[in-house]
């Protein structure tokens, strides 16, 4: 069995290389492990927001996941706060590892073209948490970076979570 479990892949579908799957992967579990590299001053297009006001670059082959309006991964922080990669569901040997960008960005603005996942339920944009409609943010409910639960809230004239 192939203990790291992925691999960069070469360009497919019109879109740029990703990381696939080199072994098979249950739901549930982590996937891939995310590595800060630094902070960045501001949001940009290779920046990950780490938190409700820092960004950041990850290292690995972490920037190298795609975006899919209909992931099979989510995220989850991790001590270093980076984002780890999890399985939201069954993850065949050979298939693309996959999550959306809102799961760990408020606010996407450096996306111009459209979106390039084919899922059926494509978007038609890469978009942020903050454009998600309410199903989908509940869809992806315990796989998302937490800070953006706090600026809903905070949106919301609500109490931050605890």
């Amino acid at each position: 069995m192939d203990p790291v479990g992925y691999e960069l892949c070469d360009s497919q579908d019109g879109k740029g290389g990703g990381v696939r799957a080199t072994r098979g992967f249950d739901a549930g579990e982590t996937v891939m492990i995310g590595v800060l590299e630094g902070d960045v001053a501001h949001n940009d297009s290779h920046a990950t927001q780490v938190s409700r006001t820092r960004w950041a670059r990850h290292g690995g082959l972490g920037p190298k996941v795609n975006h899919s309006c209909s992931p099979n991964c989510g995220v989850e922080l991790n001590a270093t706060g980076a984002c780890d990669f999890v399985a939201r569901r069954s993850i065949a040997d050979g298939e693309e590892i996959t999550f959306d960008y809102a799961m760990r960005n408020y606010s996407i603005e450096h996306f111009p073209e459209g979106c390039l996942c084919g899922a059926p339920n494509c978007r038609g944009s890469v978009t942020g948490w903050k454009d998600l409609p309410e199903q989908r943010k509940a869809d992806y409910e315990g796989l998302v970076a937490p800070y953006l639960l706090e600026i809903d809230q905070e949106a919301a004239g609500l109490p931050a979570p605890v």
